[in-house]
């Protein structure tokens, strides 16, 4: 697992535009996209982020993160819930911050082969490096936790002889 990518911003328009980038993003034709949004409690409409950031403290920062499970050792069959990996990622940085931490995030699985759930989180201060690594940690031991019960529920179906292998596997 990776954080591919993590910046941020103290202002407010800033945040509203990578929604936006977040949730309409081009697929890979080109054409326009609509994603859903989501937080730890679910679908989201982006009226609701919005408010969200416009509620932030004058003092808050907007980090977006993108986490990418490796493609081959996690992922290699694309089916990660990629949902739980944000929420474990972000109740990581909860933990270490000691406090709950507002963020919607939305799935990009349409316009690469690297499948990848993109973050926007409010946050009190600035993140240093150990937020990372632990957001990192868990993030992967999430994925690898999935990607053992997948391969589990794949053995046992294969076991079985019923042939329900692929459609146990997207569990």
């Amino acid at each position: 697992m990776a954080i591919v990518k993590a910046t941020y911003t103290r202002k407010g328009g800033l945040a509203k535009q990578s929604i936006r980038y977040i949730e309409h993003r081009p697929g890979k034709d080109g054409a326009r996209v609509q994603r859903t949004l989501f937080t730890a409690e679910g679908k989201i409409a982006r009226s609701e982020a919005y408010t969200m950031i416009d509620q932030a403290t004058r003092t808050s920062y907007f980090y977006r993160f993108v986490f990418s499970p490796d493609p081959q050792g996690e992922d290699s069959d694309k089916h990660l819930l990629l949902r739980e990996l944000a929420h474990k990622a972000v109740a990581a940085l909860e933990d270490r911050l000691q406090r709950p931490v507002q963020w919607v995030a939305a799935i990009h699985d349409d316009h690469t082969d690297h499948r990848h759930v993109h973050v926007i989180a409010i946050v009190p201060e600035r993140l240093q490096v150990r937020d990372f690594q632990h957001m990192r940690i868990a993030a992967t031991a999430e994925a690898l936790t999935q990607r053992r019960h997948l391969d589990a529920r794949r053995e046992q179906s294969q076991e079985q002889g019923d042939g329900l292998g692929l459609e146990l596997s997207k569990w």
